[in-house]
């Protein structure tokens, strides 16, 4: 992992936010989340809403009825200064109070004194249910009121409330009772209406958020097209390494230990002189190939490709051996080329950093462990592996050893033990050395 070091050289954890390589492209479900998760919740709730919208209009619409009732019942009581509180009250009271109980469709009437004493008691053509000073507990403020079901007869509302005479300045409890059916059509009409109003805007506030997460997420996912396309674009051309530090934004150097392989293809010169270009590019192009192949089956990364030269690393435990097979295998893929390459490997500690300013920055490894691996594929013959002693110790059965030198690399001042090799022709019966 490339992250950033402190000065004696030792690896730090970088702390910004990192982005997964198969995440690169990837859009946010926005839409399927909305429908899946928010789209039920906002119903849910919805309904739960609506419900309690319903009943909270139903009761206040009652309140609002019984409230209208009793200031009615009170208006008929006063009307001509007729009734003051007497009990009993007179017959021409009474007559009159049952007057304006058939026009305005009351049922029952009751007039109770603030000890619960009935003043008036009347009936419109039905058997009214007899009601005691119980029945108003609660109703102790005057111009209270309320609405009751079915006390009285079955089918009939009931408006209990309190009021005061003004003349006499008493303090009377009144329970006038009508049916049902105006009232609850009423009541029906008022909270249909308020709900369908909300249920609209409702529907409408889903809809256009849904239309609008709809437009986001076809947005996003063009973004997203957009951003793979780039990033598969930028695999083409740039290193693992250098494409995966430029998506989390990281330029500090760091250090680590990795085998670094060059790879160049012998005696090209003279054929880019005489080939076509369209032959020399293909003749590129299929060496890259081929040892882009090599080198990511055995879990490496290309760190640049220089005209007719590629340069590699490997990281791990057992970097030696994956080394080893992807520069066999990258000359056994090159056999049938016009030119083939030699190869040169060697460990160390290199330095990974992005190079530039500005716009413009290259992130590529370097360091003595680059610059001797470009050393050694230079002592590479075609179709040759020359890497450091140390790495020779484990001998593979397809490579031949040719030579074990001790060299001193142009600009080093140390000498070092090398070892050539050469890939042995594994579909020869008797395994001859292949010259290329």
């Amino acid at each position: 992992m490339i992250g950033w070091t402190s000065k004696k050289g030792r690896q730090l954890p970088h702390t910004a936010p990192r982005a997964d390589a198969h995440e690169i492209g990837t859009p946010f479900p926005l839409l399927r989340t909305f429908l899946l998760l928010l789209l039920p919740v906002i119903i849910v709730s919805s309904v739960g809403l609506v419900f309690t919208l319903n009943n909270a209009i139903s009761a206040s619409a009652e309140k609002l009825f019984a409230e209208q009732e009793i200031r009615l019942v009170q208006t008929m009581l006063l009307a001509d200064g007729l009734f003051e509180g007497a009990s009993p009250p007179s017959a021409s009271v009474l007559s009159e109070l049952r007057k304006e109980m058939a026009e305005t469709g009351l049922t029952c009437l009751l007039v109770l004194d603030q000890s619960g004493g009935r003043i008036a008691e009347l009936a419109n053509n039905a058997d009214c249910g007899s009601l005691d000073a119980a029945t108003f507990e609660g109703l102790t403020a005057t111009g209270a009121a309320t609405l009751k079901e079915d006390i009285v007869l079955p089918g009939h509302w009931t408006s209990l409330g309190v009021v005061a005479l003004p003349r006499s300045g008493k303090i009377v409890s009144l329970a006038a009772t009508r049916r049902s059916g105006v009232l609850e059509s009423a009541i029906s009409r008022l909270t249909g209406f308020w709900t369908k109003v909300f249920a609209s805007l409702l529907f409408v506030s889903v809809l256009s958020t849904g239309v609008v997460i709809a437009k986001a997420q076809r947005t996003l996912d063009r973004q997203a097209i957009y951003v793979r396309g780039v990033h598969l674009r930028l695999q083409r051309f740039l290193s693992v390494s250098a494409v995966r530090n430029a998506i989390n934004d990281e330029t500090s150097a760091t250090r680590f230990e990795a085998v670094v392989m060059f790879l160049d293809l012998r005696d090209f010169s003279s054929f880019a002189e005489g080939a076509p270009p369209s032959d020399v590019a293909d003749l590129i192009d299929a060496f890259v190939t081929a040892v882009a192949g090599a080198v990511s089956r055995h879990d490496g990364e290309i760190d640049k490709i220089i005209g007719d030269g590629i340069m590699a690393f490997f990281q791990g435990e057992d970097a030696d051996d994956r080394a080893v097979a992807a520069a066999a295998e990258s000359i056994e893929a090159c056999h049938s080329l016009a030119r083939h390459p030699g190869v040169g490997l060697y460990r160390g500690e290199v330095i990974a950093a992005a190079l530039g300013a500005g716009k413009r920055a290259d992130f590529t490894i370097l360091g003595r462990t680059v610059n001797l691996a470009a050393r050694l594929c230079a002592l590479s013959g075609e179709n040759e592996i020359t890497m450091s002693e140390d790495m020779a110790a484990k001998q593979r059965p397809d490579l031949e050893e040719l030579s074990r030198d001790v060299v001193r690399p142009r600009h080093h001042r140390r000498e070092m033990s090398v070892v050539r090799f050469r890939l042995v022709d594994a579909s020869d019966e008797n395994p001859q050395i292949r010259t290329g």
